[in-house]
């Protein structure tokens, strides 16, 4: 099956809230102007020539262009056909953009029709600005310092988006442009088509995340942890951790009294457990009370350093050496707490003549 990724493309339907829990967020780039209803998806720096797509026109008008931001960068650019708010991402089909020389049908599997970027810049542009740009540079005579491009390469804001109108503000011509994600290559763009196979948007996938999400694994792997603790069990370890930063050993007996394993559960907050934050914190008497008298346990691998795999190795790896008493406590060998010697089994017959 050729390349979609159909939780990226859905990602322009989300709200804004919906955007921030995946590392995302929104910003309207502006109108594109649509006169002759034949789209051309293009680096306008370097192949302004670029034939329209095929299959689809958009409606006359100014249509809005919002763009998909991650870490600074344009991961997706749409342009809406027709308000985001009453879409349906469930209503809408994707057909992959073409030009009229390409077959969707021989595409091997992830595979995908794009266009090239060699510039570091994409854009949204109607073919009537296409021939307008065109004369541009025509007038330039092939100038690469020419006033045109060189306006475009310093516009504000191409990170997130924005009208580029070298004609004025007056003119019917405009596009709209936006960095190419993390740079040149070639990227893929879909059609949004709604029930009766019209479309609706038209959008650019930049491919800077993957399945509708900004986050990296690790992140992703914190939020499915804090996601897995109860309520109470999160409150818990909140309350353990502003124990040990007060070293109030009462309270960090009493949090551990029924749930020894708390000293070394992350508390989500700070990142940490308790056990790191006493060491961090050099709190030999809190360190004390969260190890009860046992061994130092596995470091949790999400702690995991260069060079530092356990706690031992990160108060020797901190940058001011921890007090001698701290480093006593995590290198004091675990001695057995004594045991009640049993007493000896009374023979049957003491028992039977209840004989001492």
């Amino acid at each position: 099956m050729a390349h979609l990724d159909l939780a990226n493309l859905r990602t322009c339907l989300l709200d804004d809230t919906q955007l921030a829990a995946v590392a995302l967020h929104r910003t309207f780039a502006g109108h594109l102007p649509v006169s002759s209803g034949h789209l051309v998806v293009c680096d306008p720096l370097v192949q302004a020539e670029a034939p329209a797509l095929a299959d689809y026109t958009a409606p006359v008008g100014r249509h809005p262009v919002e763009i998909i931001v991650h870490s600074g960068r344009p991961a997706l650019a749409v342009v809406w056909f027709k308000p985001r708010a009453i879409l349906s991402a469930s209503a809408l089909h994707w057909q992959m953009a073409r030009w009229t020389t390409q077959d969707l049908t021989g595409l091997e599997d992830d595979s995908f029709i794009g266009y090239p970027v060699d510039a570091g810049i994409g854009c949204f542009m109607d073919t009537d600005t296409q021939q307008a740009l065109l004369a541009l540079i025509e007038q330039a005579n092939g100038d690469e310092d020419s006033a045109w491009s060189d306006a475009l390469i310093d516009h504000d804001g191409l990170d997130e988006g924005a009208e580029y109108r070298p004609w004025g503000e007056d003119s019917p011509h405009g596009l709209v442009v936006f960095t190419s994600g993390w740079g040149d290559g070639v990227y893929p763009s879909y059609w949004a088509l709604d029930t009766s196979g019209i479309p609706v948007a038209l959008v650019t996938d930049f491919l800077c995340i993957q399945s509708g999400d900004g986050r990296d694994e690790r992140e992703i792997a914190d939020q499915t942890y804090r996601d897995s603790l109860p309520p109470e069990e999160a409150e818990a370890l909140a309350r353990l951790v502003a124990a040990v930063e007060r070293n109030d050993t009462d309270v960090l007996r009493d949090l551990l009294k029924d749930a020894p394993q708390r000293a070394n559960q992350i508390e989500p907050g700070c990142g940490g457990t308790a056990l790191f934050e006493a060491i961090r914190l050099d709190l030999p008497q809190a360190l004390r009370v969260l190890l009860q008298g046992g061994a130092l346990p596995a470091m949790p691998e999400r702690l995991h350093m260069s060079k530092v795999t356990g706690y031992l190795d990160y108060a020797r790896f901190l940058k001011k050496p921890r007090s001698a008493e701290l480093m006593a406590v995590l290198e004091a060998p675990v001695v057995a707490e004594p045991t009640a010697s049993a007493q000896p089994r009374r023979s049957f017959w003491d028992r039977l003549f209840r004989r001492r």
